[in-house]
């Protein structure tokens, strides 16, 4: 594992990550500013979803396809001046074009930093990813409290703060170039989890017990796709249904206690920071031990362990409440760095391209679920809306069954059977 590579990714993951936790809290100031309607900033906020999540697949695609390396320094710096000088903006239409320049910057760092981190990592893969990972939430976290200090010091000019990080992390990536190139190819896992110990020595369990099935095994291995279509289909399915999950508690903890039980700001507030803090301990804790346990196994788990914690939380009160609230947290976001190396593994020859799909489109669409919820909310309640949270686990966990079992680290390293 080459973690100052590791912490360097982290780094530049984090300045990207916090143009995205800013931009919610400056909408507010950008409507007042521009009296813009609540579509038009629903289109402010359609515009960043699309320019920052969605196209991450064709970033990665391209990526894959050359070598991409000055996309790293690029996209923290557009990511940074995008948002940086949206404060300046003289115009409803100047806004929407420098959140989409944001978007893209954030579109173009995540799948080519998410390819040079496997690269980095060694045997560890999920470890690896979730030091990666860890700087995203972090960003998450503290760019609302870089947009407020930036808006208490300067108003909407104060949106400039986000342009500092972004130059000097831009720099250092261009100074430390070269180390990242040198990097080499990550080791290409068989289907089985094997390493490959020589040229035409790699082979499958399958093909051991089936010396027949060699040279179909082997074909199978050079292609794009070694374990079919279904298993990139349902991990796709899986990362969207825990997408809604996790938009939908973070969106609705503040509309149930405050909006429909009318409770307090402060409650709701504390209550979603016990659930997004928790996330972040879950992506440090939960890839170490996928590297124990295997990959599908610890998804399986804690998609199994979501259901009953989801369903009975707004039947609990005090203590109880914060904890059910604080494992949901931790075990929604502790798969996040999972899916995506089991995406790479699951596309071996297009490890840009799997970075895109798991943290942008899957992420991305998945955001979308929350205008469901806010259809069912309207129809039939909140409560009805967050109990419909509870099924989704449970359905992704029926789409565990598609997912190989791949070798973790400890089998890796020990040459055990799977």
């Amino acid at each position: 594992m080459r973690l100052s590579i590791l912490l360097l990714l982290s780094l530049g993951h984090l300045v990207v990550d916090l143009t995205q936790g800013g931009l919610p809290f400056l909408l507010p100031f950008f409507k007042e500013a521009f009296g813009l309607s609540y579509t038009a900033v629903g289109v402010v906020v359609l515009l960043s979803n699309l320019s920052s999540s969605i196209v991450q697949p064709l970033f990665g695609y391209w990526s894959d396809r050359r070598s991409l390396r000055w996309l790293l320094p690029t996209g923290c710096l557009l990511a940074g001046t995008g948002i940086g000088l949206a404060g300046f903006a003289p115009g409803y239409a100047p806004l929407l074009a420098l959140v989409v320049l944001s978007g893209l910057g954030v579109a173009a760092y995540h799948p080519e930093a998410s390819k040079v981190a496997r690269r980095a990592s060694g045997r560890y893969r999920a470890t690896s990813m979730a030091v990666f990972s860890v700087g995203g939430n972090l960003g998450f976290g503290l760019g609302p409290l870089l947009a407020a200090y930036g808006y208490a010091r300067a108003g909407l000019a104060g949106s400039l703060t986000f342009v500092w990080p972004a130059v000097a992390m831009f720099l250092l990536l261009c100074l430390l170039l070269p180390r990242i190139r040198g990097l080499g190819s990550p080791e290409a896992l068989s289907p089985a989890g094997a390493v490959a110990s020589g040229p035409g020595q790699e082979a499958t369990a399958a093909t051991v017990a089936n010396p027949s099935a060699g040279s179909a095994a082997a074909a199978e291995r050079r292609g794009n796709l070694p374990y079919g279509y279904a298993p990139v289909l349902a991990l796709i399915a899986i990362v969207v249904l825990r997408s809604w999950v996790h938009a939908g508690l973070t969106n609705y903890i503040p509309l149930y206690y405050v909006t429909y039980l009318g409770g307090s700001e402060t409650l709701a507030r504390d209550l979603q920071t016990v659930f997004l803090l928790s996330g972040a301990l879950g992506t440090l804790v939960g890839a170490p031990l996928a590297d124990r346990w295997g990959l599908k196994t610890l998804v399986t788990l804690s998609l199994a362990a979501q259901v009953p914690l989801i369903y009975f939380f707004p039947a609990a009160h005090g203590f109880w409440l914060h904890l059910m609230l604080a494992a949901s947290g931790f075990l929604v976001i502790s798969t996040f760095a999972v899916t995506v190396v089991l995406g790479q593994e699951l596309l071996p020859r297009h490890v840009g391209l799997a970075s895109g799909l798991m943290l942008g489109f899957g992420i991305g669409t998945g955001g979308l679920g929350v205008t469901v919820m806010g259809a069912v909310a309207d129809a039939w309640g909140v409560p009805v809306a967050l109990s419909l949270l509870s099924f989704l686990p449970a359905l992704a966990v029926v789409l565990t069954h598609f997912l190989p079992r791949l070798a973790d680290a400890g089998e890796r390293s020990a040459g055990k059977h799977l």
